[in-house]
């Protein structure tokens, strides 16, 4: 009998992720950058203007991880921090042209990982395969906590 931890889903999907950032890996760094800071500069092509605490959440990095990766995104010309018009206090973090560009040059070594990892599937499968595991991602997100129950204070 197969051992229970090898065929488990979660064994699966850790084998694949971990296969899928050595071949990031060897492809970020060949244009100098490092798979989390390709991963935060792909978010803020999406999501433009985010706070650094909201770009750490959606590159799951730490917030201190997410610190030492903008600033070293902003040494490198990549990005650009500017005040929030709603909130002075909020930086907001956006590419630079030259992000863009750098972006642009490492989509089509990303787009054949891409293809290589789902060669020999049909359009049929790679459709439901995302479905499955958009909705695994979201069974697994956190949701809001029920509002605690009110506790009447002693004496009232």
């Amino acid at each position: 009998m197969a051992d229970a931890a090898v065929t488990r889903f979660s064994y699966i999907v850790k084998r694949l992720e971990a296969a899928v950032r050595a071949h990031l890996d060897v492809v970020c760094r060949a244009h100098d950058v490092t798979t989390s800071q390709y991963v935060a500069l792909s978010v803020l092509r999406v999501h433009p203007k985010m706070s650094s605490a909201q770009l750490a959440a959606r590159s799951f990095v730490s917030p201190q991880s997410a610190n030492q990766l903008v600033a070293a995104l902003e040494r490198a010309g990549l990005i650009e921090r500017a005040a929030s018009a709603r909130n002075r206090r909020v930086l907001e973090i956006s590419l630079t042209d030259k992000g863009a560009e750098m972006l642009a040059s490492c989509d089509a070594a990303v787009d054949e990982i891409e293809e290589r990892m789902l060669d020999g599937l049909s359009d049929g499968t790679v459709q439901s395969s995302r479905q499955a595991l958009q909705r695994c991602i979201k069974n697994l997100s956190p949701v809001a906590a029920p509002a605690a129950p009110a506790v009447a204070e002693p004496g009232r």
